[in-house]
């Protein structure tokens, strides 16, 4: 089987060496190697270009769901493999992740763990909570995929079930919904990883949760599921916040509980901000269209 690598970037000159130098360390053969870029602003295409793949394409902005398609529609290989820019793979990540899909001709995609390493404190303190979650992973077992990161598909699914270039983040959950609504199989697999390194900076990590938040509000209403409760959801972030906290005197203690109460705090303020902000354009976009009739 042929292997197309696609990594989506922008602006990560700080991780994408990193990243495409262990794709171009895997022990098994790769097809090719693709990069879809972002509009990047600092050094990542003169690092790309240095290390040298075999396409370099750009989304022209318009964000992760529209570049992934773009990627896999370029690719060649009979699989696509999706790696995030800001990952690293040990060399027998792509020679395991491939025995899968070569067992199991039922199987469409496959996606791994990851365990997350910080180097400042705000990305430790991501690292914490990404790692909270992989431990839960790693509890539940095999299960099915729940995101695109350092995944590996049969190029043929993206003719059938398209992402959707609407979602700039958060593709991967519109994407998986519509395949597992499909009836496809997939596999999560927790004996599988890739190490992640989280962002930097605090700026970049409340955006990124603000923009969860929005394309959380557009995929509820796509697919019409029941919408968030936000008092709800404000109420509950106090307790949250102390539970998280508490978590980490026994689970990290060298970030400290109060750095996680407060970033606890943020995230949810964040992401309730882009979800209030998606609500309040839709309501907007349906009284507009109330009056154009």
């Amino acid at each position: 089987m042929k292997v197309s690598v696609v990594v989506c970037t922008k602006n990560s000159e700080k991780t994408i060496k990193r990243c495409l130098l262990s794709v171009k360390a895997q022990d098994h053969p790769i097809h090719e190697i693709i990069v879809v870029d972002g509009n990047s602003e600092d050094r990542t295409l003169d690092i790309v270009e240095k290390i040298g793949v075999d396409k370099i394409v750009s989304d022209e902005g318009r964000g992760l769901g529209y570049a992934r398609q773009l990627g896999a529609k370029i690719a060649s290989g009979n699989l696509v493999c999706f790696i995030d820019s800001d990952t690293w793979s040990p060399s027998w990540w792509l020679r395991e992740m491939v025995k899968h899909m070569e067992n199991d001709e039922e199987l469409v995609g496959i996606q791994d763990i990851y365990w997350s390493l910080g180097f400042n404190l705000t990305s430790r303190l991501e690292a914490y909570f990404f790692n909270v979650s992989t431990f839960k992973v790693v509890a539940r077992g095999i299960g099915p995929a729940t995101g695109i990161e350092n995944s590996l598909w049969r190029r043929w699914l993206f003719e059938r079930v398209k992402f959707d270039p609407k979602f700039r983040l958060l593709e991967d959950l519109d994407f998986l919904y519509r395949v597992n609504s499909a009836g496809y199989k997939t596999l999560r697999v927790p004996y599988i990883y890739h190490i992640h390194f989280p962002r930097v900076s605090l700026k970049e990590s409340y955006e990124q949760y603000r923009y969860r938040g929005y394309f959380t509000q557009l995929f509820l209403r796509k697919h019409g599921l029941k919408e968030k409760n936000l008092l709800v959801e404000t109420l509950i972030a106090i307790p949250s916040a102390l539970r998280n906290s508490l978590l980490a005197l026994f689970i990290e203690r060298s970030i400290g509980s109060l750095p996680v109460f407060a970033t606890s705090l943020w995230k949810r303020a964040a992401f309730l901000s882009g979800y209030c902000l998606a609500r309040l354009e839709d309501r907007d976009r349906l009284k507009r269209k109330r009056h154009s009739l």
